[in-house]
């Protein structure tokens, strides 16, 4: 007597489509959670640089009695431009002396072309006394310098 047994090769269109489906969960649960991971240690690694171009720019101060008017110290990165802004010039300071600046802001921006460019926190500054900030859209973020 013969039996006629097909032997099973592969997998159905169904099992595929379980298989596929269940990526796609799991594709739609953890991408957001990496990218997010990603822009916070991308924004740990600059608050160290800009914290780092800070305390250049105070030992600059300890030296000449001011922060000089242009600071090319902070480069850009693939992530973050740089933005110096020094202030409260010295009165009396002729315009052509520099090292008379008694305030400074430093502030790193998330490129508009980098992956950086969705950070919750947007831009990042630190200003000659220590204080921190971060904005997005003009408005103030809370919790980026932790």
């Amino acid at each position: 007597m013969r039996e006629n047994v097909r032997q099973k090769n592969g997998f159905t269109l169904v099992e595929l489509l379980i298989v596929v489906a269940i990526i796609g969960i799991l594709y739609t649960v953890a991408m957001p959670a990496y990218t997010e991971q990603m822009e916070r240690s991308r924004r740990a690694d600059i608050q160290q640089v800009i914290l780092q171009h800070g305390a250049v720019l105070e030992r600059i101060y300890s030296r000449n009695g001011g922060y000089p008017d242009a600071f090319n110290g902070a480069v850009n990165t693939d992530f973050y431009s740089f933005s110096y802004v020094a202030s409260d010039r010295v009165p009396g300071a002729a315009a052509n002396v520099d090292f008379k600046n008694r305030q400074f802001t430093l502030t790193a921006t998330p490129k508009s072309t980098s992956a950086q460019k969705g950070d919750r926190c947007g831009a990042l500054a630190i200003k000659q006394d220590g204080t921190q900030s971060a904005t997005k859209g003009g408005f103030a973020v809370t919790n980026c310098w932790e």
